[in-house]
């Protein structure tokens, strides 16, 4: 059993998140593979990994238990970014968490050299996490978000803690101001906020039973992840994405962030920077070099900047030049 304990101020100070957390969905979904969960609403997204699997994905399978989800596998910002999947690793959660692991069977070589903070092992751990985002995550990135954005808007509609608190999950127990549901291991653990508050993380990919995360370091505010409520299939995107040919002449980011003005524009460089979930430095960087080369406007409003496609940008994306005016 755990027990959240909530102090004098944590309960103003719980929220639900407003966007899902890209990194622990990666987590959390190759956990569903190690624990061989079978929900039918993710037999798609099971079949298509499946038929583009690469073998080496297995190596993430060494750093899981039932019971043991690694925090520290980090979804790449920038696509371009391979060995950035791992880069901001803190090297005491890391061993850990595979302390915790080796505690349950043996460490393979692969986990021992993670472990022992091995460059080759960290470089494979990184391209092997940015590699399997690329077939597992990427290609869900908007189902996810509306669904965690749908749930938020859901919970934020009621206004008492101790009625968010109280209907997130069967499982859970509130009973103020203590905060418990059972744990898989049957041990008992008490877990106090002292001041921190709580976000509630609705997941899709998450357990059937809630899980806390980021609570041992006194600095952080803990993070309950919860199941959040899927109406039907997970499915691959099915608006069009640039062509390998406009991703081979712009680069892949470039591309993606032609691609999401167009489809959410006119938008602001933050709006940029959250549709192609890159830093808004980033984004205002790629903006100005499409904007500088025709394929885009930028709009100042204040201090803010909106960008939209120009119809060369557009035709681009659609796979076919405007046609010159006549002489």
């Amino acid at each position: 059993m755990l027990r959240i304990h909530f102090g004098t101020d944590d309960l103003d100070r719980v929220r639900v998140a407003e966007r899902p957390d890209m990194s622990m969905e990666l987590s959390l979904s190759v956990h569903a593979l190690v624990s061989g969960r079978c929900d039918p609403r993710f037999q798609v997204w099971r079949n298509r990994l499946r038929a583009s699997w690469n073998p080496r994905t297995a190596l993430l399978f060494d750093l899981y238990t039932r019971s043991a989800i690694p925090e520290f596998l980090t979804v790449r910002r920038d696509p371009g970014a391979i060995e950035s999947a791992t880069a901001g690793t803190p090297e005491e959660p890391l061993r850990d968490h595979l302390l915790s692991v080796g505690g349950e069977r043996e460490l393979s070589a692969f986990a021992r050299g993670v472990a022992a903070g091995d460059q080759r092992a960290r470089k494979l751990l990184g391209n092997v996490t940015a590699d399997y985002q690329t077939r597992a995550i990427d290609p869900y990135r908007r189902q996810i978000e509306t669904i965690v954005t749908t749930e938020h808007g859901r919970r934020r509609r009621i206004a008492e803690p101790d009625q968010v608190l109280g209907s997130l999950h069967p499982a859970l127990a509130w009973r103020r101001p203590v905060l418990s549901f059972p744990l898989s291991s049957g041990c008992r653990r008490d877990v106090r906020l002292d001041g921190r508050g709580l976000l509630l993380q609705p997941c899709v990919f998450g357990p059937r039973r809630p899980v806390i995360a980021r609570f041992e370091d006194p600095h952080q505010q803990p993070v309950l992840l919860y199941p959040a409520r899927i109406s039907g299939p997970l499915q691959p995107e099915t608006e069009p994405t640039p062509s390998r040919t406009l991703t081979a002449l712009l680069g892949q980011t470039r591309a993606a962030a032609l691609e999401a003005i167009a489809t959410h524009g006119p938008c602001s460089t933050k709006d940029l920077a959250t549709h192609v979930d890159i830093s808004t430095a980033s984004a205002s960087e790629h903006a100005t070099v499409l904007a500088d080369s025709g394929l885009t406007t930028k709009d100042r409003t204040g201090r803010t900047v909106t960008h939209r496609p120009t119809p060369l940008g557009q035709a681009l994306l659609a796979g076919h030049l405007p046609t010159p005016p006549a002489e």
